[in-house]
Parts: structure tokens; C-alpha cells; sequence
């Protein structure tokens, strides 16, 4: 697999994201609640294991894109962001930017290792949110000016590792509130419920179909296939009734790579989830791998997108859900 499919793999796990399976991370129109007003001393323990202390509730944050998306659908309106804010060629924004809306956030950075530091200390920011996978280093700030943006302001590393989806949406959901969001509204209370409502849909449709589901991340020279164990959608996704299956011998690893010759091994899966920011581009590629193009998945058109890097909020989820259960629904018992 190429650097850049390598990165967007490890990025995945840990989700990791998230990973985690519309353009979907929320609706475009959609408003985040609004936030209370903060007021007095702002505590929390971070994923790196820093106390982060402030004498009031910093107002303005920025936050890498998947995690500022998440903390507008929780009701907290970041002031700034960067990450994966590229507009496509329709002007329309990945749906690792879930919700977010552009014209009322500074963006400092538009993709990995795209930073403005200058933009970002005129902004006279207050804190800075992203994730960390390796419990080492904030995900998306890039190392070389890493010591002069956490300069700025305190850097708050939230876990990029979770068991189910429900533990990472809570997560974001607590933070959001300690910044001064109101997690008790009505708004937050109906988006729990649709996305709880969602994954009933994905356990019935799992258990009237009884489809197997392999979760992928396909590259030009091996196919790399998702541990469920190690995904909070993989373990979502199980506790809700999906037989998603594991590659052989796990080695808590979110991803064990086979070569394509291997790739016959996973022809039991009925469905392929695969990851949504490198599929499209590969795929014209990829038919031409035959031992891809061979499986049964793949050839009853059984393959759906995985939205990996998605904002861990329950708007996002409750539409990721609500699609795969979809699918599930019009998919077909292959094997």
C-alpha cells in the first residue's frame, strides 16, 4: 500500500476513528445548540495524561476537523479548525467535517500536514483539541511546528482509541459540556435516540439476513483487513447482532495485510465495508486485481462504503447507521 493509503489506514484504526463507517457526518444545515455561557475554572485530564488547568472556560478552541465536527453536533461552536476541510470539485466538504460550517469557523489548516501558525496565533486561541493514537503526540499537528503551536495554547489530546462508538460519542459529548455546551437539551436527547434507533434497524436487519461482514481497507499491492475487536464500530456492530468476521490469528492489530493471493480467503463475506476516503479512488484499480474482482462481494455489488474518520457524534452515527442498515436490508446471502 502506498505512504498515503498507509497513513489513511493507521489513521482509520485507531477510530479510529473511528473507524467508523455520508458524506454523512451530519446534515449540512444542521446547527450545533447553543452553547451556555462559559464561566469559571476549566479542568480535564486529557489522553496524554495532562492536567489541563485554565482559570476560565476557554471560548476560543481549535480542533483538528473530525473532532470539531463532533463537538458542533455536542452543542460547543469551535472557533477554528483544520484537517480534512478541502472542499471537492462540487464545493461539498468531506464527511470527516460532519457538520461544520465553514463560514463561521477559521480554518488553519485544510489537509494532513497543512498548519497556518500565523493565522492560528492571530486568533489568540485559548486551547487546541485533537486526537492521539500513539499516546505520544497530537494526531494532526505537525511535528516540525508542533512546539510553537502548543505555545500558544494548551494542547487537549483526546483518545483516538475506543471500545464502541457509544464510548467515543460520550467522550466528545463530556468534553463538549465542560466547555460550556448544553448536553441535556432536547436537540442532543432526540440525536441519541436516532442513533440508537439506527442501530436497532442494523440488529434486525443482521438477524433476519444473517449476512457476514468483513471490514477492508483494500491497497494496490495487499489487502488489508480490519480486526472488528479493534474498531468501536467493529465492536458496535457486533453488540448490536452483525456477524463481522476477523482475519485469522489476530494480533490485536486494527489491521492484519494478506497479499492478493490471500484475498480468496475472505470470499465467506457476503458484504465488504471498505474505507470511504481511498476507495473511490482506487477502485478502477482495484478491478483489475483479480482476485478482488473475483469476490463474491464484490461481484454481486456488495460492497459499501466504511466511513472511517468520522465525527464521533450521534447525528454522524445515527446516518452511518441508518445507511448500512439499508444495506444490509437489500443485500443478498452469497455464501
Amino acid at each position: 500500500m502506498n505512504s498515503r493509503l498507509t497513513r489513511l489506514a493507521g489513521a482509520a484504526l485507531a477510530v479510529t476513528v473511528s473507524l467508523a463507517l455520508t458524506a454523512c457526518g451530519g446534515d449540512d444545515s444542521a446547527e450545533p445548540a447553543a452553547s451556555a455561557t462559559a464561566s469559571g475554572p476549566f479542568e480535564y485530564k486529557d489522553a496524554l495524561g495532562k492536567d489541563i488547568k485554565l482559570d476560565q472556560t476557554p471560548t476560543t478552541v481549535v480542533a483538528q476537523s473530525s473532532v470539531a465536527a463532533a463537538l458542533w453536533d455536542a452543542g460547543f461552536q469551535v472557533k477554528g479548525a483544520y484537517g480534512e476541510l478541502k472542499p471537492d470539485a462540487a464545493g461539498k466538504l468531506s464527511y470527516q467535517a460532519g457538520s461544520l460550517d465553514l463560514s463561521k469557523v477559521t480554518v488553519v489548516g485544510s489537509t494532513y500536514g497543512e498548519f497556518d501558525t500565523e493565522k492560528y496565533a492571530l486568533m489568540n486561541p485559548q486551547l487546541l483539541v485533537d486526537y492521539t493514537f500513539d499516546n505520544k503526540a497530537l494526531w494532526y499537528v505537525p511535528a516540525a511546528q508542533s512546539e510553537k503551536i502548543l505555545s500558544l495554547a494548551p494542547g487537549l489530546a483526546v483518545p483516538g482509541n475506543y471500545k464502541t462508538t457509544d464510548e467515543a460519542i460520550s467522550t466528545m459529548v463530556d468534553l463538549a459540556g465542560k466547555l460550556g455546551a448544553d448536553t441535556k437539551g432536547a436537540a442532543l436527547t432526540t440525536a441519541k435516540t436516532d442513533y440508537e434507533s439506527a442501530l436497532t434497524a442494523v440488529g434486525e436487519a443482521a438477524k433476519t439476513s444473517g449476512l457476514k461482514v468483513a471490514i477492508m481497507s483494500p491497497g494496490t499491492d495487499s489487502l488489508y483487513v480490519a480486526d472488528p475487536a479493534q474498531l468501536p464500530e467493529g465492536n458496535t456492530l457486533k453488540n448490536a447482532g452483525l456477524d463481522v468476521i476477523s482475519p485469522p490469528n489476530p494480533k490485536n492489530e486494527v489491521f492484519a495485510q494478506f497479499s492478493w493471493e490471500k484475498a480468496v480467503d475472505f470470499k465467506d463475506a457476503d458484504v465488504i465495508l471498505v474505507d470511504a476516503r481511498t476507495y473511490d479512488a482506487s477502485k478502477a484499480d482495484l478491478a483489475k486485481v483479480p482476485t478482488w474482482a473475483n469476490l463474491p462481494a464484490v461481484k454481486a455489488g456488495q460492497v459499501y462504503p466504511w466511513y472511517a474518520a468520522a465525527p464521533y457524534s450521534y447525528q454522524s452515527y445515527a446516518k452511518i447507521y441508518n445507511e448500512l442498515a439499508g444495506e444490509l436490508k437489500s443485500a443478498k446471502k452469497l455464501s
